[in-house]
């Protein structure tokens, strides 16, 4: 019975991190993962339900975990997007599928109509003889096809956006595109309806002070004092404290972390598809961020940033292209040629676009002035050869 017991909950765990971390479990990719979600689900329904206010959504193809966010971060957005224009075409593709009624389609055929009903006076809408807008398209394809909101029938999508649209592809709807569901505030979709643009500062945060901290561990890259003071107070409490503990291990194996000013979950390394903490170092952007994020410790150290108090600190654009381009000097044969070889500023906004995504930096009033969160200060990459500090060594 104990042994029945320990390996039910084990399983449970594994189901609740998979729900976490990824943004469906579909039957193609994972049928007993998918099984299990759903003898778990109504515990695992009741554990989130209390914890977060998420609900479980647990179909014979797919399983999925509604999650809100209690503060919007750079972090929520799709890991395969690269830039607006994959957010466009991905909302021209659900669009598509609403306004045909769930046919099947080509990508030729979609292309088609996009291209058409993009179209406005002084805007040419998308242009396909472009190879970055066919990539785009690609890339949208692909990840709504790891959603399950898709389903490959014939043909390839790689072919198409290669041969500038001469070949062709045929694509099915898949069981999840009609029940993948966001919630927008009713406020926001008038304002878009009108043409307004959207709300320049997110909503403030919802629910109880417990709800949102809840949310935000398990969501975002971390909580911060300075975002949600009434929140993080809950882990200033020893018994509030042991309270959350014992809760995330009940619901994951991840640790949890506390300091004067930042609390986060410590996910391990076990599989590429799991959110890492606090950078997966494969690519050599990776590397160019860690290696900024040593040099700015090592600055933050000697007193020569501008605090913004809660251990954060202001950096100017212009001084992240300086010391991006000292960077590239004298690390960059060991980022891979293409960033070797990349121009500053091009380097620079990369960066930028990865420690936003990352929950270490921010944007801030002044176009040219950035936010480096606490959690910048405890990375740092260090390469065979070099000398290490203790306090480094601890963090790398």
């Amino acid at each position: 019975m104990i042994t029945s017991d320990v390996a039910r909950a084990a399983e449970f765990r594994i189901c609740a991190e998979a729900l976490i971390d990824r943004p469906i479990v579909t039957a193609a990719d994972d049928r007993p993962l998918l099984d299990r979600i759903r003898r778990h689900q109504p515990a695992l329904q009741s554990t989130f339900g209390r914890l977060t206010g998420w609900r479980v959504q647990a179909h014979p193809e797919f399983a999925r975990l509604v999650k809100t966010p209690a503060r919007a971060e750079a972090s929520h957005g799709l890991a395969w997007a690269r830039g607006r224009t994959d957010y466009a075409l991905l909302t021209w593709v659900l669009w598509y599928g609403e306004h045909t009624g769930g046919r099947r389609f080509t990508v030729s055929q979609i292309a088609e109509e996009i291209k058409l009903r993009s179209t406005a006076p002084g805007d040419p809408g998308l242009d396909w003889a472009s190879r970055d807008q066919r990539l785009a398209a690609r890339r949208v394809f692909r990840g709504l096809e790891e959603l399950g909101v898709l389903r490959l029938q014939d043909g390839s999508v790689d072919e198409w956006a290669d041969e500038n649209g001469k070949r062709d592809a045929l694509y099915a709807w898949g069981d999840a595109a009609w029940r993948l569901h966001v919630g927008i505030p009713a406020s926001e979709l008038e304002r878009l309806a009108e043409g307004r643009p959207a709300a320049a500062s997110p909503a403030p945060p919802d629910g109880t002070d417990e709800l949102r901290l809840y949310r935000t561990l398990l969501l975002n890259p971390a909580l911060f004092r300075r975002d949600d003071p009434a929140a993080f107070r809950l882990l200033d409490a020893k018994e509030s404290l042991a309270r959350v503990i014992h809760n995330l291990k009940y619901l994951t194996n991840w640790e949890l972390e506390v300091t004067p000013e930042y609390a986060r979950v410590l996910r391990p390394a076990r599989s590429d598809d799991a959110v890492q903490t606090p950078i997966p170092v494969t690519s050599g952007l990776a590397h160019a961020v860690l290696c900024f994020c040593g040099l700015l410790r090592e600055r933050q150290q000697a007193g020569r940033l501008v605090s913004a108090g809660n251990e954060a600190f202001l950096i100017d654009e212009s001084r992240i292209w300086q010391d991006l381009d000292e960077l590239q000097k004298r690390f960059g044969a060991k980022w891979g040629k293409t960033m070797q070889q990349q121009k500053v500023s091009a380097l620079a906004d990369d960066v930028v676009a990865e420690m936003k995504a990352w929950g270490l930096m921010r944007d801030t009033e002044e176009p040219s002035q950035y936010l480096v969160l606490p959690t910048a200060g405890r990375l740092a990459a260090h390469y065979a050869g070099e000398a290490v500090s203790d306090d480094e060594a601890e963090d790398r």
